[in-house]
C-alpha cells in the first residue's frame, strides 16, 4: 500500500459519506419537488459509482479530477442554494437554511476533493516505511470509514435535516406554541363520527396529495384562497388587534412564558420568532375551518419588529373535528403533563411522572399561507419556510 493509494481510498469513503447523506434526504427533496429528489439520487449513485471504481483499481488521473471535480461542484450548488437560492424551481430565488445534514455532506466533499486532487498529482508512489505497512494502512483506512460512517448517520438523524424549516420559520418542529395555544384549553372529548386527530409527532409533514381526487384537490384549493382572502386585512397587525386578534398581547405572553422557561428560552428567541395569536370569540362560535373566523392566526415577528402574517391554526374546540378536505387536512392534539408544580412536559412514553397528569388538546390543524400551486406545502405540519418566503416575496 503507497500512499496515494491510501489517499484514493479515504477520498473514496468519504464520498460514501456523502452519497449516504444525499440518499437519506432525498424523500424531503421528492417531496418538495420531484426534480430535487431525482438530482438527490442521481448524485449519490454518481458518487457511489466513482468511489467503487477507485477503490477497487488504480485510477488515472482523469478519474481523479472528474471525482474532484464533481464533489466541488456539488459543493457550489449547495454554496449558492444557501446565499442567493437556485434559480430555478418551486423556491427560486430563496435562500435555503443551513442545516446539519447538508453542512456534514458539503464537510465530507470537500475533504474528498483535496484528498484525490493530491493523489492525482502524486505520481511518485511514496511507499509507507516499515514491516506493519499494512495493518497501519488498514487502520487508518478504517479510522476515516468509521469517522464518516458516524458523521453521516448522526447528519441524517439530525432533527430538522429536511432544510431546518421549522426553525427558520422560527417555530419549533414540535409546534409547542410557547404563546400558551398549543392545549387550546381542551380535552378532546366530542362525538366519533369525526375525523381522528393523532398526536403532532406522529402525523406526517405533507398530506398524501397523490391520493386525493380532483375535487378534493380542488376543495382544498378552495379552502387556502377564501382563507387568505379573508385574512388579508389583518397583515396589518393593528387591523387584526381591532377585530379580536391581540398581536402585541400575544407576544408578550410568548416573551413572559420564554422567561419562565429560562435564560436559553430566551436566548433562542429573544425578539423574533413565530406567535400564535387566538380570538375567543371564534373559539367559542361553534364553526370549524370557517375561513372567515380561523380560531388563530400565525405571524411572524422580525428582528425589525415588523409582524408578518404566514397562516391560520384551525381548532376543533370539545368536539371531534370534521373530516371534511381529506386527505389535505390532518388533524394533531399535544400532549403534556401538568400539576405538581411543575412544567409542562412530555409524557414519557405515554406516562407522566407522579403528582401530574396527563392532557391531551384539542384537535388543531395549521394552513400556512403559499402560493396554491404548492398546495401541499399550504397543509404542511412543518412551516413550509422556502414556500412562505417565495410567497411573501409576490404580494404587492
Amino acid at each position: 500500500m503507497d500512499t496515494r493509494t491510501l489517499l484514493i481510498r479515504c477520498a473514496a469513503v468519504l464520498t460514501v459519506g456523502a452519497a449516504l447523506i444525499h440518499v437519506g434526504v432525498s424523500a424531503d427533496h421528492f417531496r418538495e419537488w420531484w426534480a430535487a429528489g431525482l438530482f438527490f439520487l442521481v448524485s449519490a449513485a454518481a458518487q457511489l459509482g466513482w468511489a467503487l471504481w477507485c477503490w477497487s483499481r488504480p485510477s488515472s488521473r482523469r478519474v481523479l479530477l472528474a471525482g474532484a471535480g464533481g464533489s466541488v461542484a456539488l459543493a457550489l450548488v449547495w454554496a449558492v442554494s444557501r446565499t442567493s437560492g437556485l434559480p430555478f424551481g418551486p423556491g427560486a430565488g430563496v435562500a435555503e437554511p443551513v442545516g446539519v445534514a447538508d453542512t456534514v455532506c458539503v464537510a465530507l466533499e470537500v475533504l474528498s476533493a483535496g484528498l484525490a486532487v493530491v493523489g492525482a498529482t502524486a505520481w511518485a508512489p511514496i511507499r509507507l516505511k516499515g514491516p506493519s505497512t499494512p495493518r497501519r494502512a488498514a487502520a487508518l483506512t478504517g479510522a476515516v470509514a468509521a469517522l464518516t460512517l458516524v458523521a453521516s448517520g448522526a447528519a441524517i438523524a439530525a432533527p430538522g435535516h429536511d432544510h431546518g424549516a421549522a426553525e427558520v420559520a422560527g417555530a419549533s418542529a414540535g409546534h409547542s406554541h410557547a404563546d400558551g395555544t398549543d392545549g387550546e384549553g381542551d380535552d378532546t372529548d366530542g362525538d366519533d363520527t369525526g375525523a381522528t386527530a393523532h398526536d403532532h409527532s406522529d402525523v406526517p409533514n405533507l398530506p398524501d396529495a397523490a391520493s386525493a381526487t380532483p375535487a378534493q384537490t380542488a376543495a382544498a384549493k378552495d379552502l387556502l384562497e377564501k382563507t387568505i382572502a379573508a385574512t388579508t386585512a389583518y397583515r396589518d397587525p393593528a387591523a387584526a388587534t381591532k377585530a379580536g386578534f391581540d398581536v402585541q398581547a400575544a407576544w408578550d405572553r410568548k416573551q413572559k412564558k420564554l422567561a419562565a422557561l429560562g435564560t436559553e428560552a430566551r436566548r433562542k428567541s429573544p425578539r423574533t420568532g413565530a406567535v400564535h395569536v387566538p380570538n375567543e370569540a371564534n373559539r367559542t362560535d361553534g364553526k370549524v375551518l370557517d375561513p372567515s373566523a380561523p380560531e388563530t392566526l400565525v405571524y411572524r415577528r422580525n428582528t425589525d419588529g415588523k409582524f408578518t402574517l404566514i397562516g391560520v391554526m384551525f381548532t376543533a374546540e370539545k368536539k371531534a373535528p370534521p373530516t371534511s378536505y381529506q386527505p389535505y387536512v390532518r388533524w394533531h392534539t399535544h400532549e403534556a403533563c401538568i400539576g405538581g408544580g411543575l412544567k409542562k412536559l412530555k409524557p414519557v412514553n405515554g406516562v407522566c411522572a407522579d403528582g401530574t397528569t396527563l392532557r391531551t388538546s384539542g384537535a388543531m390543524t395549521h394552513l400556512w399561507f403559499v402560493d396554491s400551486g404548492q398546495l401541499a406545502q399550504a397543509y404542511a405540519v412543518k412551516p413550509p419556510v422556502k414556500a412562505m418566503v417565495a410567497y411573501q416575496k409576490s404580494l404587492p
